[in-house]
């Protein structure tokens, strides 16, 4: 599975997974990617088979319905619930919740949602 960090996601989280072994890039590194509208940042990420993480759930959820309601797909998306951390201190567990919804579904999620499971 590849995937593409949200914009409020730090670069440093696909740092940390990229050396991990898992292929993770971050709006934030992507200058053509920063400000883009939600639809076309959901249509890069398709176009490059890459799951979108974020934790901006209302508005990505709707717009992954609407792509699927009109059969153009969309990768899938990886949701943050608003209930976990997203300090500079919670980067390596939201790091190791990422990689575990990676690595459960290596060959990717296309037109599905998987939220990151609660840290232990």
């Amino acid at each position: 599975m590849r995937a593409l960090l949200d914009e409020q996601l730090s670069y440093e989280i696909a740092v940390l997974l990229r050396g991990r072994g898992l292929d993770v890039e971050a709006v934030g590194e992507r200058a053509e990617l920063i400000g883009l509208e939600d639809e076309r940042l959901l249509q890069v990420a398709a176009d490059e088979s890459r799951a979108l993480v974020t934790n901006n759930i209302r508005d990505f959820k709707l717009i992954a319905a609407q792509r699927l309601a009109r059969d153009q797909g969309h990768a899938g998306l990886i949701l943050i619930p608003s209930s976990r951390p997203r300090s500079r201190a919670a980067i390596g567990a939201l790091a190791d919740g990422i990689e575990a919804v990676m690595r459960a579904d290596p060959n990717g999620i296309a037109g599905s949602e998987r939220w990151l499971p609660d840290p232990t």
